[in-house]
């Protein structure tokens, strides 16, 4: 640790540098960030491969220590939510400023502050792989903004994130730990109805926007369904809700750990303002708490579609997922929190998602760990703090060697 800290402007720059380099997403054009890690990495003498499951998408890949029967994946994104008008922020959204001991800019907290502190810490043990008596993966993928089918989950599932278990670096402040996440259900639902001219409606045609509004509202009533999550991790879902309210600032919201979230995104209907629209496209986003079944979820939302001359296309499924919060790699993220933050780690499953879903998915036990500003994170005036960077850092080697030494 003691290197980690005589470093630490180091860490704070590297962060503060990919910053500077923007990589929203969309368009999601993350080659110019890809190769500076990549020339980072090998300047320390990584052997770094830069893979594509698609032209333009590229995933960073490297890996150091010795093969045995343990292994540990660093994960993080390159990609950010975009900035919006500059001119709104109080900084340069890619200026990557350090002022009142904070680092400013688009992905500050979500994620280059977490991409800085995992690559910086595989660096360092890169050079002292010595100490490592298995093997440490890093990754650093394109697409987590847009559904991560071209990065974490391209990579997963062809076998290349294959590890005993893995920390990625998405924000949740130093002294939390996230384990579980929602599942995600994203529908597009077609109604129709017959066309008309404008002025004999109601008493001709088939309005499929009217349609549209009735299923929208009836989907409200999924939200109803309640969770019957498992035993072993019951109690931190009762203890996330506390810290879901203290995060969104919203008394009782709490709730939405235990129930479904139903969101009507987009709705796009109709053909001219005096034609009776026959058709009618409606976007809903739903998220699945642990304890509820997808497939219960989508059968209920075909059959309210079904009432309203509705036809449901899945566009993304995704299960409900956690990590056993008395698994290893879990104990010795908070055994590092509590030594290096000096607090004890909070241990919470999250109504939101990530890449984590993939590794879950093949069996990886995997925690959520990296700083964090909250506030400001896919929003204006985004930053993080630089002791927080350096404090995450920490944690990272100290788990590294722990999990591995």
């Amino acid at each position: 640790m003691q290197e980690v800290e005589s470093r630490s402007s180091e860490i704070v720059r590297l962060a503060s540098d990919l910053i500077r380099i923007p990589s929203e997403n969309p368009p999601g054009d993350v080659n110019k960030i890809t190769e500076f890690l990549a020339k980072y990495l090998r300047d320390v003498g990584v052997d770094v491969s830069v893979v594509e499951s698609v032209r333009g998408r590229p995933n960073l890949v490297c890996q150091t220590g010795f093969e045995s029967s343990r292994s540990l994946l660093l994960n993080g994104h390159t990609d950010v939510v975009p900035a919006g008008l500059g001119e709104n922020w109080k900084f340069d959204p890619f200026g990557g400023e350090i002022k009142d001991g904070y680092i400013h800019g688009r992905g500050a907290s979500d994620m280059k502050a977490g991409v800085a502190g995992i690559v910086f810490a595989f660096a360092l043990l890169h050079r002292e792989r010595k100490e490592l008596k298995g093997l440490l993966k890093l990754q650093l993928v394109p697409d987590e903004e847009t559904g991560g089918q071209y990065g974490t989950r391209w990579l997963a599932e062809g076998g290349h994130s294959d590890s005993t278990a893995a920390i990625v670096a998405e924000p949740t402040g130093v002294e939390a730990i996230d384990i579980g996440q929602k599942g995600i259900l994203w529908l597009k639902i077609e109604t129709k109805g017959t066309p008309a001219h404008g002025s004999l409606t109601p008493y001709v045609g088939d309005n499929a926007i009217l349609k549209a509004a009735s299923l929208a509202k009836e989907l409200q009533s999924i939200t109803r369904m309640r969770a019957k999550p498992p035993k072993d991790i019951r109690q931190v879902i009762a203890s996330s809700k506390r810290v879901a309210e203290q995060l969104i600032g919203k008394r009782g919201i709490g709730r939405i750990l235990q129930a479904p979230t139903v969101n009507i995104g987009m709705i796009s209907g109709g053909t001219k303002v005096n034609m009776v629209p026959d058709k009618c496209v409606t976007d809903v986003d739903i998220r699945i708490p642990i304890g509820v079944r997808a497939h219960e979820v989508l059968k209920r939302a075909r059959a309210i579609a079904a009432k309203h001359d509705g036809i449901v296309d899945v566009i993304s499924e995704s299960p409900p997922n956690y990590t056993n919060p008395g698994e290893e790699i879990v104990e010795i993220v908070q055994k590092n929190v509590r030594e290096v933050a000096r607090t004890k780690a909070r241990v919470f499953v999250q109504w939101a998602t990530s890449d984590a879903r993939f590794l879950r998915a093949r069996g990886i036990p995997t925690a959520h760990y990296g700083p964090a500003y909250l506030e400001g994170i896919h929003g204006l005036d985004e930053k993080v703090r630089v002791d927080d960077v350096v404090a995450a850092t920490k944690v990272y080697v100290a788990t590294a060697l722990d999990y591995l030494g």
